[in-house]
């Protein structure tokens, strides 16, 4: 099996778990990544830039997090798309966010600007995440040039269920591992 057949496969699997999973268990278990990261926030400094994500069927609900990292001199951040990059787009309140690409929570093209290298935590979205760190995204590799940008300094978090936890994700050159994969488990 090649690379690709294998990534393939792993992402098939994956997407079918998600699919698979209820509104209540995606609630239920959100809360329980939320509230992992908020109760050890050493993974946060302060006045911290913390981009967000969320809104694809089956992902973790971070929208809680908002007003806490706001209440800690945080800056919240959600990716908006412009000519096929990530854009990170300050956002204060929830209410603002719009449904883009696959439901995907985006900022509106309003929102400010903030510069990649000012980005201090990206929590990262995936299909499967290896217990190495290594992470597989959706296949369009929009994190994967994100990282690969040399003002992007930030602490990479995998965020993920625990059934997205896998033992090695198929990598290739370009993957970059997360710092810390947290799930509700």
């Amino acid at each position: 099996m090649t690379l690709n057949q294998a990534k393939d496969s792993i992402r098939r699997e994956m997407r079918a778990k998600l699919a698979a999973m209820t509104a209540a268990d995606v609630a239920a278990k959100s809360a329980l990544i939320v509230q992992r990261l908020m109760q050890d926030s050493s993974w946060l400094p302060g006045n911290a830039t913390v981009t967000l994500f969320g809104g694809i069927q089956g992902e973790p609900d971070l929208l809680a997090l908002i007003p806490w990292l706001l209440e800690r001199g945080g800056t919240p951040v959600f990716f908006g798309f412009q000519d096929g990059q990530l854009i990170p787009r300050r956002v204060d309140d929830c209410a603002v966010l719009e449904r883009g690409v696959f439901g995907a929570w985006i900022p509106p093209a309003s929102a400010p600007v903030v510069p990649y290298a000012q980005l201090d935590v990206i929590l990262t979205p995936g299909l499967a995440f290896g217990r190495d760190g290594m992470r597989l995204g959706r296949g369009r590799g929009h994190f994967d040039h994100l990282f690969a940008r040399p003002e992007v300094k930030a602490r990479r978090i995998g965020v993920c269920w625990e059934s997205q936890r896998i033992e090695s994700v198929p990598a290739e050159p370009h993957d970059a591992p997360m710092d810390v994969v947290i799930s509700e488990g």
